[in-house]
């Protein structure tokens, strides 16, 4: 199935409503006095409309929508900055639209929707509340975004509008209204009670001294279906129970428990370092992600991986066939924060289509693709790559500048909220 990355997401809204306007302008006979600021001000606004709605349809973490996008991290950055995109439509909609000079009930309403929503995106998306907003606090700030679409709607009612005059813009806005509504009261008041969490309990416990812990659960009753690269929401008693964090799932599938390995990176992975026991409850979530080498078209691949980024490969390990050739690269500050190289080195030696090779950054510097491949060799590689933003924009500019096409570069966002 083919997905819709980032870079055509923007562009194919864009065009449907160019498209749908034209048709409608072109055909429309009647009495409405309309300029081009009442077009430009109203296609901002079904603009606004229409990101929203397939926001809040993202939220709902649907399967189908998942796969249209490519896995729910590549979803959430295209969600994230979709709304950043959309405020700005929404001012320039205020901004450009001709004002009517008569009172309306719907004038309060747009204002009031204008000023929620900016005050809501900002607290949801700028990364200074970000990390300073408690992730339980931060997510009822987001659900209430809904309520604020819902004032901005009643806005367009309440107000003349060129939209109500044009038949398809009018029914494709109100129509992705509908959806959008509809997808925000399912995730803020259904969600929990379709999507049942898997009961598990932390079985075994391991810190290492570079700030990260391996986490073995054991289910409960029901065990969580996954596939080898997906991860999981959790959420532990004890620790806030409404607050579930995605981790990566670093163990196969085959095995009985589901082990993550989290690092130190914000206030609940520090808290998991000292407070998390032996036999707490957990809630499990899932399993969610696309980053899947099985379903590349090459069977010759290359992996890069970057400190905590090991995740998924530990998992892929057990799932590697004969038919695979792959060359395996995990990049570690020092060779003494490789945790699981003992792990790695034991199941390749029973594979020898895996070529794993430790990069010591710290005695070696940094490690680019030409120090194992030149142009030639890389070409006919899948490349799946998942570490800091940082080294995966470089392992990506070095891939295309080598002739690498970017459809066959596969990588996994490395933290997302």
């Amino acid at each position: 199935m083919r997905t819709i990355k980032q870079e055509h997401y923007f562009p194919v809204i864009i065009a449907i409503h160019f498209i749908l306007w034209w048709i409608d302008l072109t055909m429309y006979r009647g009495d409405y006095a309309y300029t081009s600021q009442h077009i430009a001000g109203e296609i901002f606004s079904s603009w606004v409309v229409t990101v929203f709605a397939a926001n809040f349809l993202m939220a709902t973490r649907a399967k189908w929508v998942e796969r249209i996008f490519g896995g729910l991290d590549k979803m959430y950055m295209i969600h994230r900055r979709s709304g950043i995109i959309a405020v700005a439509l929404l001012i320039l909609h205020f901004i450009v639209v001709p004002r009517n000079p008569e009172f309306s009930i719907g004038k309060p309403l747009g204002f009031y929707a204008l000023i929620l929503i900016l005050i809501g995106v900002v607290l949801s998306a700028s990364p200074v509340f970000r990390r300073k907003i408690k992730y339980h606090k931060w997510i009822n700030i987001h659900k209430l975004m809904g309520f604020f679409y819902v004032l901005g709607i009643a806005h367009s009612f309440t107000v003349p509008t060129l939209t109500s005059e044009l038949p398809i813009v009018r029914s494709y806005v109100y129509g992705m209204a509908l959806i959008g509504i509809i997808a925000w009261f399912y995730r803020a008041f259904l969600y929990g009670i379709f999507n049942r969490k898997l009961h598990y309990a932390v079985d075994s416990l391991k810190r290492f001294d570079n700030d990260i812990t391996e986490i073995i659960l054991k289910p409960v009753s029901k065990k969580l279906s996954y596939t080898p690269g997906q991860f999981a929401f959790v959420s532990f008693d004890g620790m806030n129970r409404r607050e579930a964090h995605p981790f990566t799932i670093s163990n196969h599938p085959s095995d009985d428990g589901l082990r993550f390995t989290v690092k130190s990176l914000g206030d609940y992975t520090s808290e998991l370092q000292t407070a998390l026991k032996e036999g707490t409850k957990a809630r499990v979530e899932g399993s969610f992600g696309q980053f899947d080498f099985t379903r590349a078209r090459h069977k010759d691949q290359l992996w890069l991986a970057g400190g905590i980024g090991i995740t998924p490969f530990l998992s892929f390990m057990g799932e590697v066939s004969p038919d695979f050739n792959v060359t395996f690269v995990w990049c570690v500050k020092s060779a003494s924060q490789a945790n699981y190289k003992d792990e790695i080195e034991e199941v390749t030696k029973n594979k020898p289509n895996i070529d794993f090779y430790l990069w010591d950054s710290g005695e070696k510097g940094f490690f680019s693709v030409g120090q194992l491949f030149d142009s030639r060799k890389i070409k006919g590689h899948s490349v799946f790559i998942c570490g800091p933003e940082s080294m995966r924009e470089s392992y990506i500019r070095q891939l295309l500048e080598k002739g690498v096409p970017i459809r066959d570069i596969h990588y996994e966002e490395f933290s997302f909220r």
